[in-house]
């Protein structure tokens, strides 16, 4: 112990003695430990961290699957929930829940996020309120007293956390609700975390379609391959032509389902720039510890063996490594704070809770202490390789080749390391531009959606169900500040699309299932103009297009291209046989259907007059000069939603623009993270670079001094220096446009409008890097043109 505490302040002293250098190796192993531990904790909070339910590891979501449609993890319906429900035979308890938005009126009308949930809710989580109960089994049916549950953090801020809050009312849109429970801190279950829970309050019975999220807890010893052995029994899926089938994933695993494979990207990236800030600071180990080789054969030749220099040297390596981790959990703090700033809500809100804990600290160590010895090892056993009483016998130049070499395989490494990173980042950037910048078909901005969906049997009539939309759209219309506004059954990327496989004039399948799929919307009169669709061939739908009218459709050119190439398409028809035979009056552009990465299907829309639904989204289009954002809109709204029917449904209220933003959220996410890490190894590299050269001037003064005295120009030996440090740069650059053609093709998943392969960007890249160690080596090389001839001989 007196030995390793000696050693210990040796090594301190030492280190202080350059403060130059070991700030500088310091600051790099801080930016890399800071910079793994922030994404290690963003990994653990996401991925790792244990949820707060109970047995989690029997807590499985259910979703849709459809192989022809190439959709994974869609929204059952109601009626899925219903189905499942009545099986019993391999879970314990399942429960639905519709994420929503509703008004909470408390000093002036807010917005709050407002679930309907089925009474079995929070026992199938194996959640229980904090103060008060759960709802009871007689709450979730229609017609009963509204009952509400606050969250935690609700409670506190907007209820400042009364203790006496059971029994009191809430009012949301309009309706009073009685509190009966508080949720504990910090519950949420799919990452977006509620403020107030009420019934779903809808008979097991209902068949519409109404989208919800669906849970289930397994029975003890059932596996979730049984489970969905039992479930494919069941045949609880849809039999249609697109062969809808229930799935079942593991709570983690549905959450994090298109999050995953980025976030590990991420931690693989920041494994790179921990490699470069090692070879950073081996560098300047090796360095120092080439100009201490005649203290290290002075030692040696007091008595002191290679195993006792290497434990000192392995310590000052410690030390540094500390000292780097010591700084990096204050890199990891800040960088924690920002992350969820570039973060986007609909990414799983685990990312909320992301910080530093004691895991962390342990990951940040363990990376610390793994660092030192990485980074250390190796400048030490170059050191004190060979025979060191050379140095004393031989000079200060003995043994230099080999450190030399050592020198420039850690440039080379970084230099590669460092390409590998730029054109992750640069594909990673392309990606998140093009998405970005494509356009849905339709104009986003200034667009707001509104789900409406009535109770089941509100309806009598097709007459009935027409004239009452249209009342809600005229009162919706009569809104200040609204430019324009229609409805349809769906709105596109929001989910909800209608598929079908209708017959096509002209064109023959030998089975009805063979037919490719096609999203279908039944929309008003004035969609297209509110949603700014630009028309193609033909009109759009018109007045005289009623109920009594003959039936007439629209579709959009890549239906054309897909069953009509090169004809036209007007007054062809859709339908025939059990379907009504419909003509085609219009043709309009493409427009994403349910997601903006991919290609439009085929579309149809039908007049809504002559084929009503029950349900409907709004369409809104708000005047910039009035509102800054459309969501501004909402109350304004609400008020006139409920005047056309005082007896409103809940309201589902989205922006466009932020739905398409949600889109792109993880490619966001993923091109800031990378492309900052990228920027950080250049600089590191730059760094790397910088320092081999500088070393290497120092190091050859005397034979660059006698090149100058036997003649050498001084444009000779800025050649000489520029020679070496190309020679290392395309070794560099050669090894990381191989490892970057393996290594890319984990992202191929992550790419949009852009190959992983593209040659302009690797050139790009290649280039980019080649002059920024160029620059890096341009102090060192005009340097080496300033040496003194006699000075440096003389010194020798």
């Amino acid at each position: 112990m007196h030995t390793l505490l000696g050693d210990i302040r040796f090594a301190a002293r030492m280190l202080l003695r350059n403060p130059g250098l070991t700030a500088v190796a310091v600051l790099a192993l801080a930016l890399g430990t800071g910079a793994n531990s922030a994404i290690f904790s963003v990994v653990y909070a996401v991925l790792l961290r244990p949820l707060p339910v109970r047995d989690v590891d029997r807590l499985v979501a259910i979703g849709m699957v459809s192989e022809k449609l190439h959709v994974v993890g869609a929204q059952p319906g109601f009626a899925s929930y219903a189905k499942w429900r009545q099986l019993g035979g391999f879970y314990e308890s399942i429960a639905a829940a519709a994420p929503g938005t509703a008004t909470f009126s408390d000093r002036g009308d807010t917005t709050v996020k407002f679930w309907r949930v089925s009474a079995g809710f929070l026992p199938t989580l194996g959640v229980a309120p904090i103060l008060g109960r759960n709802f009871l089994e007689d709450e979730d049916q229609p017609g009963k007293a509204r009952v509400a549950l606050v969250a935690h953090t609700f409670w506190r801020g907007r209820l400042n956390g009364d203790r006496q809050v059971l029994g009191s009312t809430v009012k949301v849109d309009g309706q009073a609700y009685s509190v009966v429970g508080v949720l504990p801190p910090g519950f949420q279950i799919d990452g977006r975390p509620a403020d107030l829970y009420a019934p779903i309050g809808r008979s097991l019975q209902s068949k519409e379609f109404f989208p919800v999220n669906i849970y289930a807890r397994l029975k003890r010893g059932v596996s979730i391959q049984q489970a969905q052995a039992q479930m494919d029994a069941a045949r609880t899926g849809d039999p249609g032509p697109f062969a809808w089938q229930g799935r079942l994933w593991m709570l983690r695993d549905f959450q994090v389902r298109n999050v995953r494979q980025s976030l590990w990207v991420l931690l693989g990236a920041v494994g790179l720039v921990l490699l470069i800030a090692c070879a950073n600071t081996a560098t300047l180990l090796l360095a120092r510890a080439s100009a201490r080789q005649k203290e290290l054969a002075t030692r040696a030749a007091l008595g002191a063996d290679k195993v006792r220099l290497l434990r000192q040297l392995l310590t000052e390596s410690g030390l540094l490594a500390l000292a780097g981790g010591a700084c990096g959990v204050l890199v990891a703090v800040a960088a924690v704070r920002a992350v969820p700033l570039l973060a986007h809500e609909k990414l799983p809100g685990l990312l909320e809770q992301t910080r530093v804990d004691g895991a962390v600290l342990g990951f940040t160590m363990a990376v610390a202490l793994a660092t030192g010895f990485l980074f250390g090892t190796l400048p030490a056993a170059m050191a004190l390789r060979g025979d060191l009483f050379g140095a004393l016998r031989g000079g200060a130049r003995a043994g230099r080749p080999g450190r030399r070499r050592g020198w420039q395989f850690l440039a080379v490494s970084e230099t590669a390391l460092a390409l590998v990173l730029a054109i992750g980042a640069s594909l990673l950037i392309q990606t998140f531009f093009y998405l970005r910048d494509m356009a849905p078909g339709f104009r986003v901005d200034g667009l707001l959606a509104v789900r409406i969906t009535p109770p089941r049997g509100k309806f009598t009539s097709p007459a009935q169900c027409g004239a009452y939309w249209h009342s809600v759209l005229s009162h919706v219309r009569g809104v200040p500040g609204v430019q324009a506004a229609s409805f349809a059954q769906a709105l596109p990327l929001t989910g909800d699309n209608w598929v079908g496989n209708w017959p096509v004039e002209g064109v023959a399948f030998a089975r009805p299932e063979d037919s490719p799929p096609m999203w279908q919307y039944h929309v008003e009169k004035d969609y297209f103009r509110t949603m700014q669709i630009p028309l193609r061939r033909g009109r759009f739908f018109g007045e005289r297009d009623d109920l009594g009218a003959p039936k007439v459709a629209m579709v959009n050119e890549t239906f054309v291209r897909r069953f009509w190439p090169g004809q036209d398409a007007i007054g062809k028809h859709v339908g025939g046989g059990k379907d009504p035979l419909v003509e085609i009056v219009g043709v309009v552009a493409d427009v994403s259907a349910e997601e903006s990465t991919k290609a439009a299907p085929p579309q149809v829309y039908f007049h809504f007059p002559q084929m009503p639904t029950a349900r409907i989204a709004l369409a809104v289009r708000a005047d910039p000069r009035v509102y800054r954002t459309p969501a501004a809109l909402e109350p304004a709204l609400r008020r006139a939603i409920a005047d056309a029917d005082p007896a409103t449904p809940p309201l589902q209220f989205a922006e466009m623009q932020r739905t398409i933003s949600d889109r792109i959220a993880p490619h966001r996410l993923s091109a800031q993270l990378i492309a900052v890490f990228a920027g950080l190894a250049l600089l590191l590299a730059a760094v790397g670079i910088y320092g081999v050269l500088s070393f290497s001037v120092a190091q050859r003064t005397h034979e660059i001094g006698l090149r100058i005295a036997l003649g050498a120009e001084r444009a000779m030996v800025l050649r000489l220096i520029a020679g070496e440090v190309a020679q290392m740069a395309g070794c560099g650059i050669g090894a990381g446009l191989a490892g970057a053609l393996v290594l890319t093709r984990v992202m191929r998943a992550m790419l949009y409008g852009v190959d992983a392969s593209d040659p302009a960007i690797y050139a790009g890249a290649a280039a980019g890097l080649l002059a920024i160690v160029m620059a890096a080596a341009l102090v060192p090389a005009l340097r080496a043109t300033w040496v003194d001839p006699m000075v440096s001989l003389r010194e020798e």
